[in-house]
């Protein structure tokens, strides 16, 4: 490797070494002189000590401050224990430049002695403020739902502030802007139809139905009377015999809110959007606008209509209603009504048996800004309808043996800064991203941020907003390794526009739950991507995903010794330049292939590829030499950066990328594209999985005794039991394949027609 990159990986290895016993170390060479104390029977009057503790975290802050201005920072630094119990918080818990420590005194936040320490951004509701259901909202129901085992809340009685309009626009993709509802610590399905796990016909995607054909430029069909590419026109609305699109023509015309989330142009980041009106004559749902500037219809069906413009529609447009008391038909759902004022709900037990709480306070439950030297250790963060840990422009901070869950956004997000540590925190069940990323590093001056999210436990994210597990954009240097990803709606992993970041020993499950066109590993960001090293990664059972894929045009990554079970594609390179794979176990994979997108698309020189590029200056340092070095440490053949920019060179062809020396198992060929100067070469196709010889394919241990793997892969054996979580001073216990659901899919298995990649062309 070159010195830049393995300057990288050896600090990184150091400093997770010496993490793995930083509880240890901080007992041995810098225990803190100075602690405070917080407990739920405390009292914001007292000292602070054990015997008389503070009754909350901010105020223990402000001791923490009144000292340091006092003294300074006491040598080791200052220790705040935190006693087991709820702590609700009705404002984000800041923390500034006044809070911070230094490298050898650092200021801790966490529990004592382990106890179970829960700062929750949520409200209680008493339940004497439910009452039974209205005659007006009994008529709405679904006939074959019990009315009396339904409750109402009058939301203007307890002042929530983001329970009066769904959104304020008519159409969304990627926010959440209303309130959440809890019972027991458990998120409670917002109402949707489909439900999210039934499959109408048993033979849609689960949770979804379909169009039927575009009507106009903002309309759809849903029975009969559009022209579908599939040619299915199924009234799927109707079909279970409520008279579903009846009651949903009523509601809308009686001036209550339907919004139906989809996947009205492309299969992936489906759309919100707000029902204008339903004509139950010629079965077709009108919104109030035009989704997207080429209106209704998949991309990939044909224009029917110019100015205003909308497709044909290939019948496999799937969508779904949310928010509406009509489709309340299990116990937990619940809806906002907006014209009542009411929330509409189902409990899963008698209402005075749960305790029920709203998320509505919109900041963070902790904030960090422009600090340094702080640790947050076994802290439980709960509810809010912002983050959970907002970090910006902070840097020498840890996260570690935290849990993450019931966030309304994201879980961990970090901003700038550098030297922070996200270590074995458990993340789940949060409305967006589990951990997002930006601006860590300088890309135009190559250096590294020196971020590192090593050994979390990251699933159920994106239950509100369909987000990746782990998002990272505008990066150098971050580390990621022993991570366990799954249940996820999209990607796992999605990466913008980085570099010199290393992935690895990362083991995911079931994701692309509920949109394709993706990958375990998916990489945007064009030309300028060099040094990305995804290796030791073990994928399976992600049936709607790919595995590696590096999209549009995204240049430079490295896949080697992965191990991909059950994708659609084990890699695929869209069109971007020295894409590298090798050394790769690819297992029941649809294929495996390097396509010469480029030339449709216009990846040329003029246009935004060439723009992003040169926004690095890169004929001049660092990326001069960055090119010399990327080309040496990978045995590139292309000149970085002087054949990228020359027309002759051809650069919308993914010349320099090359796939050799793999193993494919029971999947499909490895493909060559036709254009460019590629390289697809001494692969081995085994036919079947009991050739490949696994320990025991069943339970995913995909050790071999195979020689032909073997050759290829030659450290399989001893690398694969090193992937995925590891037991360190914050994570205790490890929980089995068989616990976390990953020895089988959960998702709908993907159609590659309906996938970006395969399909560029689309005859008008």
């Amino acid at each position: 490797m070159s010195k830049v990159s393995l300057s990288t990986v050896l600090f990184l290895v150091i400093v997770f070494g010496c993490l793995s016993n930083s509880a240890n170390a901080q007992t041995k060479s810098s225990q803190p002189t100075v602690h405070y104390y917080v407990a739920t029977n405390g009292n914001d009057k007292n000292e602070g000590t054990v015997d008389k503790p503070f009754a909350t975290i901010t105020k223990a802050r402000d001791a923490v401050r009144k000292l340091k201005s006092k003294n300074g920072i006491p040598n080791g630094g200052i220790e705040v224990l935190i006693r087991g119990g709820n702590y609700i918080i009705a404002n984000s818990i800041e923390f500034t430049s006044d809070d911070k420590g230094d490298e050898n005194s650092p200021i801790i936040y966490k529990a004592y002695n382990d106890e179970s320490v829960h700062i929750i951004g949520n409200k209680v509701v008493d339940a004497k403020n439910w009452k039974s259901l209205n005659a007006d909202a009994r008529k709405r129901l679904n006939s074959k739902v019990n009315a009396d085992k339904l409750v109402e809340l009058d939301v203007s009685a307890i002042g929530l502030v983001n329970a009066k309009v769904f959104a304020p626009t008519n159409q969304f993709t990627t926010d959440w802007f209303i309130i959440d509802l809890f019972a027991n610590d458990k998120r409670q399905p917002i109402s949707q139809w489909p439900n999210p796990n039934e499959n109408v016909r048993g033979k849609n995607d689960v949770g979804y139905i379909t169009c039927n054909g575009s009507k106009d430029n903002k309309s759809f069909y849903y029975g009969a009377g559009g022209s579908p590419a599939d040619k299915d026109t199924a009234n799927e609305l109707d079909l279970d015999g409520s008279n579903r699109s009846s009651r949903w023509k009523k509601m809308v015309d009686g001036g209550h809110d339907l919004w139906l989330k989809g996947l009205w142009r492309t299969p992936w980041e489906p759309r919100t959007h707000k029902v204008e009106s339903i004509n139950t004559e010629d079965h077709s749902i009108s919104f109030y606008e035009q989704p997207a500037k080429e209106g209704m219809g998949s991309k990939y069906s044909p224009i029917v209509h110019e100015n205003p413009t909308w497709r044909k529609g290939n019948g496999r447009e799937n969508w779904f209603a949310i928010n509406l008391i009509e489709e309340i038909d299990q116990p937990g759902e619940w809806a906002l009504d907006f014209k009542d004022n009411k929330i509409y709900y189902y409990p899963p037990a008698p209402i005075g048996k749960l305790n029920v709480m709203i998320a509505d306070m919109k900041a963070p439950i902790v904030t960090l800004k422009n600090t340094s030297y702080l640790q947050f250790i076994g802290l439980s963060i709960e509810g809010g309808l912002g983050n959970g840990f907002d970090i910006n422009n902070s840097s020498n901070l840890t996260i570690a043996g935290c849990n993450i869950t019931n966030i309304g956004n994201t879980g961990i997000a970090i901003t700038g800064g550098n030297n922070n540590t996200i270590q074995s925190n458990d993340i789940a069940e949060t409305a967006g991203f589990g951990i997002d990323v930006k601006n860590s590093g300088d890309r135009k001056k190559l250096v590294s941020g020196h971020l590192q999210i090593t050994n979390n436990h990251v699933h159920h994210v994106g239950k509100l907003v369909f987000r990746q597990a782990i998002s990272i954009s505008n990066c150098v240097g971050v580390y990621t390794g022993h991570n366990l990803l799954h249940d996820v709606p999209t990607a796992s992993f999605r990466t913008d526009d980085i570099n010199n970041c290393i992935f690895e020993y990362n083991e995911i499950h079931n994701i692309a739950l509920k949109e394709s066109d993706n990958g375990v590993f998916y990489s945007y960001g064009g030309w300028s991507t060099y040094g990305n090293v995804f290796r030791y990664n073990f994928s399976h059972h992600t049936n709607r995903s790919n595995g590696c894929y590096s999209d549009d045009g995204t240049s430079g990554n490295v896949y080697t010794k992965n191990i991909v079970q059950g994708c659609l594609s084990g890699v695929v390179f869209g069109g971007g330049h020295d894409n590298l794979a090798e050394n790769n176990l690819f297992v029941q994979n649809k294929g495996q292939g390097i396509d010469d997108r480029g030339k449709d698309r216009n990846y040329r020189l003029g246009t935004n590829y060439e723009k992003r590029l040169r926004q690095f200056n890169v004929d001049a340092e660092p990326w001069k030499s960055y090119g010399e070095q990327m080309k040496a440490e990978f045995k590139l053949t292309t000149n970085l950066w002087s054949d990228v920019l020359n027309p002759a060179w051809q650069p919308e062809f993914p010349n320099g990328c090359r796939m050799i020396n793999n193993v494919g198992v029971a999947s499909g060929k490895f493909k060559q594209p036709k254009n460019g100067n590629t390289t697809v070469a001494d692969n081995t196709l085994i036919p079947t999985v009991e050739e490949a010889a696994f320990y025991n394919y069943k339970e995913m241990d995909l050790r071999s005794n195979n020689p032909q793997i073997l050759e290829k892969f030659p450290d399989l054996n001893t690398i694969f039991p090193k992937i995925g979580l590891q037991i360190d001073a914050y994570r205790k216990a490890i929980p089995s394949r068989a616990a976390t659901g990953g020895l089988a899919n959960r998702g709908s298995e993907g159609d590659a027609i309906n996938e970006d990649q395969f399909i560029d062309k689309v005859k008008k």
